[in-house]
């Protein structure tokens, strides 16, 4: 369909262009209304001060004028034959009305400016100047849209140097670069040039390292999951407590942010296949106006750009909570193994212990930053099959199953990946309790001269661990090169499928061909993941069952008693050390211990 035709040559007076051109440069706007709960819940959670970000009138007197812009030239456009624009005048006012009114309502409780608005604004700008440059390349003037990119710009400047106005507290202690930073600055991790600039002149010591935000700090983080995970094991203390679910009730914002960070990327990077079947289609057709050319090479570049800086807020937020989440467990394994009962301990060994703090800890901090890939690896497969069954038809279909043949191949390396790692962490906490053993009795060793029987009893566990470690790779990389071979086997069978069930009018042109390229190279990247996922994954669940096993232990009663006169009395007692199933080693005992002293 020639709708550039029909869109430029009669000067965007048709609706699809006039939403091309003005619709698509306001639709940021809707964000502050489909916020309204966010916001709501912020207003409600917190009690206003007087206390207000920097520059707070300055933002206010700019949305202002944003509003009275589109007010003024809505009016100036309601008498037009076309009521599109003024429709969407009245809708820009509404908005920028209901940024003002949360705006305000906001910086006034957060003491800063909530991280939405210079999304919202920084998008604005953007879209704002590519409506800008296409009206110039048709030689129109709008007043209107010019006032509002100046001010556009204007907000957006100032939104870039804003930062958080510090109470007297505040700014007496060492606060970090990034909590003082603003919001541009975050994106682009601007806070680290300082020390990146001490590092390359001298060597970094502690006194140049910053102090840690207080939502980082160990206590802060390991009180908050302990008190979460007493809730959840209240709730149901017949069944094992979830370990990762407390740490996600108090990391709910930041993951939520995350996974919304990279839901927008994996989106916004199959629009290209989008727009480069637009921009095909023009450069095909002629005598059509360059602005619509510019207009989509932008939109590629900012789309382009949009899913690289998302992408690495959403990885670089990842690792951060993988860092969180180790010190919760380092902490959580710490405080059980004091608190141990000792019936919990006689079933556990010293090497297991060591392993729970050492090796399980490691295996799921690795695996927390692919933790996004779960979903998002099968939501990009769907996303480029879509496109697919959209460019080529039914010949798609080939790829589809081809696809669906893959689902058994992994399942099935994922089952044989968790047994490998079960038995390999028995191995592993056998061969660590060994060597535990050896180096407390190293007196005795040596004096029957047990070394070499030690030592060939740790070299054939190690000899089991490493057999295990290397059968699990190599079907590992096995299954990888499978999975990365899969876009390359789904462009045979579609495109053989549609070069033999298409007509002749209806061949492989270069607009299907190009496109349909396309497609199957961004299916190459989550094709690739596949195995890693797996491997990372199941091994992070065997770990991580062993660690929740370990941490819904039986644990000592606290009692703390102050004893006047005799401190210990025991009439019929019936004492056991490894709990009640056992059998009692004291019946009917009877002892007093005098003295002043604390249970």
């Amino acid at each position: 369909m020639r709708y550039q035709e029909q869109c430029f040559g009669d000067g965007f007076k048709e609706p699809y262009c006039l939403l091309f051109r003005d619709g698509i440069a306001a639709l940021p706007l809707l964000a502050f209304w489909l916020l309204i709960p966010v916001y709501t819940r912020i207003v409600r959670n917190n009690e206003p001060e007087l206390r207000a970000p920097k520059y707070f009138w300055a933002h206010l007197i700019f949305q202002v004028l944003l509003l009275v812009d589109n007010a003024v030239f809505g009016a100036l456009y309601f008498n037009q034959s076309d009521h599109f624009l003024p429709l969407l005048r009245f809708f820009q006012v509404l908005s920028y009305a209901n940024c003002c009114i949360w705006f305000s309502l906001l910086s006034k409780r957060r003491h800063s400016i909530h991280p939405s608005f210079c999304v919202i604004f920084l998008v604005l700008f953007v879209l704002k100047a590519v409506q800008v440059l296409i009206l110039a390349f048709e030689s129109t003037v709008d007043a209107g849209v010019i006032a509002e990119l100046i001010l556009l710009m204007a907000e957006t400047a100032l939104l870039s140097k804003s930062t958080k106005r510090l109470g007297e507290n505040e700014e007496k202690s060492k606060l970090t670069p990034e909590e003082k930073s603003s919001f541009v600055s975050r994106i682009f991790f601007w806070w680290l040039n300082p020390l990146l600039k001490s590092g390359a002149k001298n060597p970094l010591t502690n006194e140049n390292l910053h102090n840690l935000n207080q939502n980082a700090t160990s206590e802060w983080l390991y009180t908050r999951w302990r008190d979460e995970f007493r809730k959840e094991k209240e709730k149901n203390p017949a069944k094992e407590t979830s370990i990762v679910w407390p740490f996600i009730r108090i990391q709910k914002t930041t993951i939520i942010s995350l996974t919304l960070a990279r839901l927008t990327a994996d989106c916004v990077h199959y629009l290209n296949p989008i727009l480069l079947k637009q921009l095909i289609d023009y450069v095909s057709l002629h005598d059509q106006p360059l602005s619509f050319g510019i207009a989509i090479a932008c939109i590629m570049f900012l789309s382009a750009t949009t899913r690289s800086l998302l992408q690495n807020y959403q990885i670089a937020g990842m690792c951060r909570q993988a860092v969180y989440y180790q010190t919760v467990l380092s902490n959580a394994i710490l405080h059980k193994i004091l608190k141990l009962s000792p019936s919990a301990r006689s079933n556990r060994t010293a090497g297991e212990i060591l392993n729970h703090a050492a090796v399980d800890i490691e295996i799921i901090v690795h695996s927390i930053p692919y933790l996004q890939n779960m979903w998002s690896v099968p939501f990009q497969v769907t996303l480029a099959m879509t496109l697919l069954a959209i460019t080529l038809g039914w010949a798609a279909v080939a790829g589809v199953i081809i696809m669906i043949f893959y689902i058994p191949m992994n399942f099935l390396t994922a089952k044989f990946i968790k047994l490998s790692q079960q038995k390999q962490m028995k191995i592993k906490d056998e061969r660590t309790k060994l060597s535990n053993e050896m180096l407390n009795g190293i007196k005795v060793v040596k004096l029957y001269a047990w070394e070499e029987s030690f030592e060939d009893q740790i070299n054939r566990l190690r000899a089991k661990e490493v057999k295990m470690l290397r059968n699990v790779c190599i079907l590992s990389r096995i299954v990888d090169v499978a999975n990365a071979a899969s876009p390359f086997l789904v462009a045979i069978g579609s495109f053989t499928c549609y070069v033999l069930l298409s007509s002749d009018e209806n061949g492989l042109t270069p607009s299907v061909a190009f496109v349909a390229l396309v497609i199957f190279n961004q299916l190459r990247q989550p094709m690739r993941m596949v195995a890693n996922l797996i491997t990372t994954l199941v091994q992070a669940r065997v770990s991580n069952k062993r660690i929740r096993q370990f941490l819904n232990e039986e644990e000592m009663e606290k009692k703390t008693e102050v004893a006047l006169g005799n401190a210990i009395v025991f009439k019929n007692a019936t004492l056991n050390w490894k709990g009640i199933e056992h059998p009692p080693v004291l019946r009917d005992t009877y002892s007093i211990l005098s003295g002043d002293m604390r249970l």
